[in-house]
């Protein structure tokens, strides 16, 4: 694991769960595993504070513990990268169960991430009260209407139920009074929806509008057989191809056998047919996927950084996998100096290598080739930690920006607060004394505008991160 990724870790537990719960993880991520007695040394804490940190740190499976078989051996604790990673997409988390269930599912699934584990009992008496302190007609919601849609989240896979250890073992979790079956939720199912619709995305993006549509049928077969997160989908027939489509879309039906020959036949290689029987049986090739993907996005990346002509270059490497310096020139319709410059300007950067291929035992230059190729999987584990480093500092700068401006931060709410007071009695707001100057305003705004880009940049390098990870099938590099 690179300290970007440690750095990363630190600054979104920091952010979500406080400065305290930060030094405790980057305690353990230090030490890889540590005891409890370790801990409480290296970060300062008294025992009951380093006992609440991590029951926190357990319930939302960013530490977890190791028993030993040995008697009289402490429990030690190790960090779960890639769960704490999973934290700038829970906004996503969100938007989905808010799209397909309504807004009462959106309150019960952000209390469960906010609990990490919880009851359902907690979760429905807390989901309850928030409902009925902001919603009018307080008739409508009731515990019922919750349990109902606590039943449809399980249903659907979004949450599940976690195991509990025996009672009596030395981490915190465990001494925790429950009262109860613990839920959480299930981030694996999220994860599969998130790389479902990127496949979708990026075939209609290849093909067409229709072409996706179908891919999409697939696919939903697939989350209902099993939703997991294997090499393949589960195979769909042509019959339940076409019975997803009339459905969906029934115009698509007369062009779905052409839509699927195409999509076979293609280079990419993503759909395949496993059986002819019945018109066929197809399956969407996940590996296959996260391979073209990747080089998708990197060679725009290659384009944004370097411009077209190292984009040519390179696009020919990655289509050629093994090409000589003076063939790429050829193909690139370059002149062979710039083709040279360009060849090695991307190969300093790490983004092509070079394979020897010596034609003579005796190694002579002269009678070697030089082959230039892309290193895929090296390439998309660089970009991936140059991302972390990316969102780690833009995190770090917006939160330097709302320090040094957090006087006038704090004058706004109090302001809106006043206004929202003052509408609530039925007075004008335009009779309320402006808190703010001129000049404050001026330099509010100016800091906001800062930390709106910052935000955007954020969400595009998680784009770039979800692009260039598996969804959880490949390490962090």
């Amino acid at each position: 694991m690179t300290s970007g990724v440690h750095d990363l870790v630190v600054s979104l537990v920091d952010d979500h769960f406080g400065p305290i719960c930060a030094k405790t993880i980057a305690t353990i991520l230090k030490h890889n595993r540590i005891n409890m007695r370790d801990i409480i040394q290296h970060s300062g804490f008294d025992r009951r504070t380093a006992n609440q940190c991590l029951c926190v740190l357990i319930k939302h499976r960013f530490v977890s513990f190791e028993d030993s078989a040995e008697k009289n051996t402490p429990v030690r604790y190790l960090a779960d990268v890639s769960h704490a990673l999973n934290l700038p997409l829970y906004p996503s988390f969100v938007s989905i169960v808010k799209q397909q269930h309504g807004d009462i599912a959106e309150i019960v699934l952000e209390e469960i991430l906010h609990q990490g584990c919880t009851t359902r009992d907690q979760v429905l008496e807390t989901c309850l009260t928030r409902l009925q302190a902001t919603t009018q007609d307080k008739v409508v919601v009731n515990k019922d209407n919750l349990d109902s849609i606590f039943e449809v989240l399980i249903s659907r896979g979004y949450i599940e139920k976690t195991v509990e250890g025996p009672a009596g073992d030395e981490p915190p979790a465990k001494r925790a009074k429950t009262g109860g079956t613990l839920w959480r939720v299930n981030t694996g199912t999220f994860l599969t929806y998130l790389r479902d619709q990127q496949i979708v995305a990026f075939i209609k993006n290849r093909f067409e509008e229709s072409a996706g549509e179908v891919v999409n049928v697939i696919l939903t077969l697939n989350s209902q057989i099993d939703g997991d997160m294997s090499q393949f989908s589960s195979s769909a027939s042509y019959d339940q191809i076409l019975h997803g489509l009339k459905s969906k879309n029934p115009n698509l039906v007369p062009f779905a056998k052409s839509y699927l020959d195409i999509l076979v036949d293609s280079e990419l290689g993503i759909i395949k047919m496993v059986d002819e029987f019945s018109g066929g049986c197809y399956i969407v090739n996940f590996t296959k996927f996260y391979e073209e993907f990747a080089k998708h996005h990197i060679s725009s990346i290659v384009k944004e950084r370097f411009g077209p002509r190292c984009h040519r270059i390179f696009s020919i490497v990655l289509a050629k996998k093994m090409v000589e310096q003076k063939q790429v020139a050829e193909l690139a319709l370059l002149a062979y100096k710039d083709a040279k410059e360009l060849l090695y300007k991307l190969y300093t950067e790490h983004f092509l290598q070079i394979q020897e291929l010596h034609r003579t035992p005796d190694f002579c230059p002269t009678r070697t080739f030089y082959l230039f190729n892309v290193p895929i999987e090296k390439l998309r584990l660089k970009l991936l930690n140059t991302c972390y480093k990316a969102i780690f500092n833009l995190m770090a700068i917006r939160k330097e920006k709302l320090n040094d401006n957090a006087r006038l931060v704090d004058k706004s709410l109090r302001a809106d607060a006043a206004v929202l007071l003052a509408k609530q009695r039925g007075l004008s707001p335009d009779d309320l004394e402006d808190m703010l100057t001129s000049s404050e305003k001026k330099q509010l705004g100016s800091c906001m505008r800062i930390v709106k880009r910052l935000d955007l940049g954020e969400i595009n390098i998680l784009d770039s991160i979800c692009a260039l990870t598996h969804f959880g099938t490949s390490a962090v590099g």
